[in-house]
């Protein structure tokens, strides 16, 4: 078949990235946040101004929005419906990294590098969340490939994808997905010394950016108009500039920890190679320079950010799954006689021998999920498959055989974890363990803090009270309802007349611990 490898690659890609994503609850707090925006937006049909728990949502543009309404008229207001667009798009975002592979190296780097981009945990699991990212790798990655062959070949259809796909970017982050592409685009035609008004001309940018705005502005100004600039004046100072110039909700770090996102935990299923591939880019042809470029200029910027989240240098993974996969291609029995290679090679062997003892050890050292310490089991391939390697290394042959073990073990691993171990963590979460508890067809309202995944889990709006004579207000008002909080505040609500306690659960991933209170007035 002349399409065999694609084929192959797309089903594995569809293995991982659509694995099990409508058993997993959307519970972590952006997924959580974004996903009850787009069912406020889907059932108001206001597709101009989002909301979120009522309140005007001034985080994100709204084209994931867009997206996950067409999900939710799909297949229902569910997991599944949220989270079903954003994985269609992970999908198209390996096929797109496969063809590029191709048509600038070889098929065999393709497969390679479509591989390794697959066999990635973290991608796969920020495929599996209802929120910007997903949409916006692929946006940016279509961007990438699309000016370096307007550059090449100076084709239409690419100049025309390139601002298209910026325009998109707009829509869904903002202002930077404009400053990423083109220093991306500015620096490569300074480092490749065609800086040169003829080349500039040749790339259209003025009318380039005409269509970026053409896509992205006609929204920008209906929502300014619609909040009366609220939604703008929040947007952009306290979202962008203020989140870039200043830590934002405790996210802070060293300039390497952006770096360190990455590497340690984006491209772990290749971290042994990854130096390597980094240095030969530079020495290898335009095409592994520009992605070079692309994918510096993505961590320096994220790097030199006062707010840092390991979302934020994801648009840089099928960029480097396209380094890492045009090295480890070309790799034979000689990588070993490097000595620098060689240690590299065996202690990433010993990272692996040690990754489910770490993560035994970890579960145990939290009394809160200490009884989940059973799930280093699932793990237990990623640690043979590290033994395997270090007998590899011992020999110094069988490289080839060693990487393709690599991907077979963690395409393994990755089922595994969707599947099978982390369902248990999400069975943790306090609105697993809340709602059945609860009679839907009673008031629920909220006390000082909201963990936002009861909004989407009821589906419905949660008023949210701040001064508790206001709470108090509202339960004079009402027979029965329940209050949900935080356990920091059980003290508080247990003074008022007629609120008992139910039940209180630590949120998953988060220190906070939710409370449920109710009430009954005699």
């Amino acid at each position: 078949m002349r399409h065999q490898n694609l084929l192959i690659i797309l089903a594995l890609a569809t293995a991982t990235i659509f694995a099990n994503i409508g058993g997993l609850d959307v519970y972590a707090l952006d997924e959580a946040k974004n996903a009850e925006a787009a069912r406020e937006m889907f059932i108001s049909g206001d597709y101009v101004t989002p909301f979120y728990n009522g309140e005007l949502r001034t985080d994100k543009p709204p084209l994931h929005y867009y997206f996950m309404s067409i999900g939710y008229s799909l297949f229902g207001v569910n997991a599944f419906g949220a989270r079903s667009m954003n994985a269609l798009f992970g999908i198209l975002t390996v096929l797109i990294t496969f063809l590029f592979a191709k048509k600038q190296f070889n098929e065999k780097v393709a497969i390679y590098s479509s591989l390794v981009l697959i066999t990635s945990l973290h991608f796969n699991m920020q495929m599996h969340m209802s929120v910007p990212d997903p949409y916006l790798i692929f946006f940016l990655t279509w961007a990438f490939f699309s000016f370096y062959e307007a550059y090449r070949e100076n084709n239409w259809w690419q100049k025309l994808s390139f601002y298209f796909a910026i325009g998109c970017g707009l829509l869904l982050k903002g202002p930077v997905a404009v400053g990423l592409t083109g220093l991306t685009a500015l620096i490569f035609l300074i480092v490749n010394k065609d800086l040169k008004w003829k080349t500039i001309w040749r790339l259209q940018p003025f009318g380039g950016l005409l269509l970026t705005f053409a896509v992205a502005i006609p929204w920008y100004w209906a929502v300014h108009q619609a909040t009366d600039g609220l939604w703008t004046e929040e947007f952009f100072f306290k979202h962008n500039f203020s989140r870039y110039s200043d830590a934002m909700e405790g996210h802070n770090g060293i300039f390497l920890l952006t770096f360190g996102y990455a590497f340690l935990l984006g491209m772990l299923s290749f971290l042994a190679f990854i130096p390597q591939a980094l240095k030969s880019a530079w020495k290898n042809d335009i095409a592994s320079r520009y992605l070079l470029t692309a994918t510096s200029v993505i961590l320096i910027f994220f790097s030199l950010a006062s707010t840092k989240l390991p979302n934020y240098t994801t648009p840089a993974y099928p960029l480097l799954a396209l380094l890492i996969g045009h090295f480890i291609s070309n790799l034979s029995d000689q990588f070993f006689q490097k000595k620098s290679n060689y240690i590299l090679y065996l202690l990433y062997a010993l990272i692996m021998i040690a990754l489910p003892i770490g993560i035994y050890l970890g579960l145990q050292a939290d009394p809160s999920i200490a009884h989940l310490k059973k799930l280093w089991v699932y793990f237990i391939p990623a640690g043979l498959m590290g033994v395997y390697w270090l007998y590899v290394g011992i020999r110094r042959q069988g490289i080839r055989q060693a990487i393709h073990a690599n991907m077979a073990v963690w395409l393994v691993t990755i089922l595994m974890f969707f599947y099978l171990a982390f369902p248990q963590v999400d069975a943790e979460n306090p609105t697993r363990k809340f709602i059945p508890q609860m009679d839907a067809s009673l008031p629920v309202i909220s006390y000082a803090r909201l963990n936002p995944a009861f909004v989407f889990e009821l589906k419905r709006i949660i008023p949210r009270y701040a001064e508790l004579d206001a709470l108090k207000a509202v339960i004079q008002d009402e027979p029965r309802g329940y209050i949900i909080s935080r356990e920091k505040y059980r003290q508080e609500l247990e003074q008022i007349d007629g609120v008992v306690f139910v039940d209180k659960a630590r949120d998953t991933f988060e220190n906070p611990t939710s409370l449920l209170m109710y009430w009954e007035r005699d």
